[in-house]
């Protein structure tokens, strides 16, 4: 992961809003990378392969690991509030369920979300496609070309392979693909994807896997990690040291 954030911060490797990003992975970090994203304009798909917040549900009833008012980014209490008006923050979680049930969920059905969250849908495999066969990319005259001359070479897309629930029921089906310019993995240290590329990759990165934690540290300092992550890997595609979004605005 390093490797592949250090890329990052290269001005061949940069991402203008409105650019096409997958973030897989409806869990805390999936969710607030999704948030960022959509905050900075960006085309961004969140696509989780069970129900957002699932990765809880096991441990729903254990109290939440830090205080109520340090599990919503400074962006989520913006999204909530926006949306639902300031009584969306009256009552906040005290366990991991209502982390899920009533901030995770809730700012995936904001207006920032609308129309571009898959669940049920599952990722079995990722591979890269040069540009021009990913799909066109806008109107254009015949014979014209918009784009700008460069010795640079592009690096490829990325085409997501993604199965339903009723794909996995009806083997008949076929599966779906999504073209994307930038993927972000938010699926836990552990979790494996099967990719026809090799690692470290431009535009590829992965938040909240083992090398980005603290050693010993609190959920809320893994948390805290995960998303200078997020504000990382968002500062490199503008090609900006510092963008982070999460810091107090100067009066």
């Amino acid at each position: 992961m390093s490797d592949a954030q250090a890329n990052q911060n290269d001005d061949a490797m940069t991402l203008d809003a409105p650019g096409s990003i997958a973030v897989i992975g409806g869990g805390v970090l999936g969710v607030e990378a999704a948030l960022y994203g959509r905050f900075l304009g960006y085309d961004v798909t969140l696509i989780e392969a069970k129900a957002i917040g699932h990765s809880m549900s096991d441990a729903s009833d254990e109290p939440l690991p830090m205080l109520p008012d340090r599990c919503l980014s400074p962006l989520a209490k913006q999204a909530l509030e926006a949306h639902f008006g300031s009584e969306a923050l009256d009552h906040l979680p005290l366990t991991l369920g209502e982390w899920a049930a009533n901030v995770l969920v809730p700012l995936t059905q904001t207006d920032l979300f609308r129309g571009r969250v898959r669940l049920h849908t599952q990722v079995t495999r990722i591979d890269t496609v040069p540009m021009d066969e990913s799909g066109p990319v806008g109107d254009q005259p015949e014979g014209s070309s918009d784009e700008p001359e460069t010795d640079e070479e592009v690096p490829p897309d990325f085409r997501l392979t993604l199965e339903s629930s009723g794909v996995w029921q009806n083997s008949s089906v076929e599966p779906e693909s999504l073209d994307v310019e930038a993927v972000i993995l938010a699926i836990g240290p552990s979790a494996e994807l099967d990719v026809g590329f090799e690692l470290p990759a431009p535009y590829f990165h992965q938040i909240g896997g083992d090398a980005s934690r603290p050693e010993g540290g609190t959920a809320e300092e893994h948390l805290v990690a995960g998303l200078q992550e997020i504000v990382a890997i968002f500062a490199g595609f503008a090609g900006r040291d510092q963008l982070d979004l999460y810091r107090p605005r100067r009066g």
